[in-house]
């Protein structure tokens, strides 16, 4: 049976990510240091977990090692990339700035300009300096102020070799993991700080997209947006779609809305759909498939989030999609199903400009520790070796052709 080819926009951004803390190593934030604090450790002893799962440490030693990421990214075929730059790293004494790392920071980004590769440079991803932790964080009045003079610093010295801005990554997963249910630090449970934190977020994305247009007028601005698919499980029962209606509002567009006439384009991040039901918890997936995390695999949910997102008539580059899957039994699948549905929602005019897959190599999940595997690369923890999974050659092809057979 002959198969049919979809093919792709002419300069369709492909692309892959990751971010400066999940990969360096070596860094010293907010978040290492509640990785190793007592607390923290207390409460892995308890459920038998492995410690050093959990510390990011030296993470994949990205910071030695960006010449052969790069040299992985380019044998992917993408033409784009999407790093961080880590503000930890950069200001670690408040108003001190480091030279050697900012060049560092130069190197990188020169090297990835050899490769021919556009670069998506993000600003913050969720970590803080310590002296801003101890100064109570995106609660501080001040933080915008802080914020924008680390930004002024990256533009000034980084600024020509960046092609597309990420100021914020998903900035309601830092309100509501770090304010509302403590997951993640500062590990708060305020309803009142998390209004704060979204406020002060949302200024300085606004006056962040301001200051780099002052420096560079033609520039791309946006931030990443984990949207999700939110719909009701029955559709004639008028509490279930009441209630999907209310968490899309609150998830997808509360934040999108204050920064709605600052932003360039639209950095799309989709993992989730949620079937919503009217009792708690309120959520009730079908699972018929899910990754090693347990997220359900719903490659329509892609489709129907960039319709949703079309209506604030920007262009739209996907930032992040991806599943956690240690086998690699499933990640060609999901990659080809989920740019099925992108290529439908192009068709049916939806201006998507670039696919990157979430993430490159194996990388320090957070609150998870490294068990997690979403790389196309396979990373030894103790040597650091990359290794290609098969679904790393099959994303290659589709880079190369800009095609899909389906």
């Amino acid at each position: 049976m002959s198969k049919d080819i979809i093919q792709f926009p002419k300069n369709f951004l492909w692309g892959t990510s990751t971010s400066a803390y999940q990969i360096e190593g070596g860094i010293t934030n907010d978040w290492s240091e509640w990785e190793t604090s007592s607390e923290r450790k207390k409460k892995l002893q308890k459920q038998g977990r492995d410690l050093e799962e959990y510390i990011c440490g030296k993470a994949c030693d990205s910071y030695n090692r960006y010449e052969e990421d790069l040299n992985m990214v380019a044998s992917l075929n993408c033409n784009a990339y999407r790093m961080g730059v880590e503000w930890a790293r950069i200001e670690p004494e408040e108003g001190k700035f480091n030279e050697a790392e900012i060049e560092h920071y130069k190197k990188v980004l020169d090297e990835a300009k050899k490769k021919n590769l556009k670069i998506v440079l993000t600003l913050w991803h969720w970590t803080n300096p310590v002296w801003l932790a101890n100064k109570g964080g995106w609660t501080n009045k001040e933080v915008v102020n802080y914020f924008t003079r680390y930004v002024s610093t990256v533009i000034k010295e980084l600024g020509d070799r960046v092609d597309y801005w990420v100021t914020l990554n998903e900035p309601m997963v830092h309100v509501s993991n770090g304010y509302l249910t403590g997951e993640f630090p500062p590990n708060k449970r305020n309803y009142f700080q998390s209004r704060k934190v979204l406020n002060n977020l949302a200024k300085a994305h606004n006056k962040t997209h301001k200051l780099i247009h002052q420096f560079y007028p033609d520039s791309w601005v946006s931030i990443t947006k984990l949207t999700n698919d939110f719909q009701p499980a029955r559709k004639w029962c008028l509490l279930e779609k009441g209630l999907a209606k209310l968490f899309h509002y609150n998830w997808n567009e509360k934040f999108l809305r204050r920064i709605k006439d600052h932003l360039d384009y639209i950095g799309v991040d989709y993992y989730f759909h949620d079937r919503i039901i009217r009792r708690p918890p309120f959520k009730k997936n079908k699972n018929k498939q899910v990754t090693d995390m347990g997220w359900e695999i719903y490659p329509r949910g892609i489709y129907n989030t960039l319709k949703y997102l079309s209506k604030y008539k920007k262009p739209l580059i996907i930032l992040e999609n991806g599943l956690a899957d240690a086998q690699d039994d499933k990640r060609s699948d999901f990659i080809r199903n989920h740019l099925y549905y992108v290529h439908r929602a192009i068709q049916e005019g939806v201006d998507v400009q670039g696919y990157f897959y979430w993430s490159l190599l194996d990388n320090f999940e957070w609150a998870e520790g490294f068990w997690p595997k979403f790389g196309l690369y396979e990373v030894d923890r103790n040597t650091f070796e990359r290794k290609p999974r098969e679904s790393a050659k099959i994303y290659a092809r589709i880079c190369r052709s800009g095609k899909l057979e389906i």
